[in-house]
């Protein structure tokens, strides 16, 4: 999997063929292009919290932090078909907008699920039964068109960024519920087209960069012959 977060890209498998590298070559330059854009954390400071692990805890006190009307955005790639049906069946229908893309390679499975006290209530109890890659790889949140927090590849070690309009109070309230500690930072989470554009020439002239490339880049955009 290829991935964008922080301006910078992220990449999980090591390995892709040619038709795949063809389509990734599309993807680049879709997203490049702007197409894969959307609302982001904009305010100038956001949240950190770390060491969020635990999804179930994190969704058991996540109205401590958000409203409890806000719309979940997941990211995924082959979720279970259990969890698909979940998430469609609580698909948004009002206040839906579109939300900047984190994975690039492969099309992840998209979905903006109206969040409810009863709809996180089941969404707990199918995390319990489905391994975490299996409902998600990257979620979002947000609520009127704003953006409330990011959290790419969610409890896999990154951390939570959430968005400066959340009142210090309520960041305290979850951290303290779930164990977490938190910090504040200035907001660099802006996506770079250059840096799309950049890997997509590399791969559009690879013997100009194949020789400077550590061998796991060379092995997932160089098809072996």
């Amino acid at each position: 999997m290829v991935a964008y977060s922080d301006s910078a890209l992220y990449f999980t498998h090591i390995q892709v063929n040619t038709g795949q590298r063809a389509v990734l070559k599309e993807q680049l330059s879709a997203m490049a292009a702007g197409r894969g854009d959307g609302i982001e954390l904009d305010t100038p400071e956001r949240w950190v919290i770390e060491n969020l692990r635990e999804p179930v805890a994190f969704f058991r006190h996540v109205e401590l932090l958000i409203a409890s009307d806000s719309i979940l955005y997941v990211e995924g790639i082959n979720v279970a078909p259990e969890i698909a049906s979940f998430y469609e069946s609580h698909r948004a229908t009002k206040g839906a907008v579109c939300v900047v893309r984190d994975t690039i390679f492969p099309a992840p499975e998209i979905y903006h699920v109206q969040m409810a006290p009863g709809v996180v209530d089941a969404l707990i109890e199918l995390l319990e039964k489905h391994s975490r890659e299996k409902c998600f790889i990257h979620l979002k949140a947000y609520r009127e068109g704003t953006l409330l927090f990011a959290f790419h590849d969610a409890f896999d070690g990154s951390d939570l960024l959430v968005s400066d309009r959340i009142a210090l109070g309520q960041v305290q309230a979850f951290c303290e519920k779930i164990g977490a500690s938190f910090r504040r930072e200035r907001n660099e989470n802006k996506r770079n087209p250059e840096v799309l554009r950049a890997l997509l020439r590399a791969m559009e002239n690879p013997a100009k960069v194949r020789i400077l490339w550590p061998w796991w880049k060379r092995a997932l955009f160089f098809c072996k012959k």
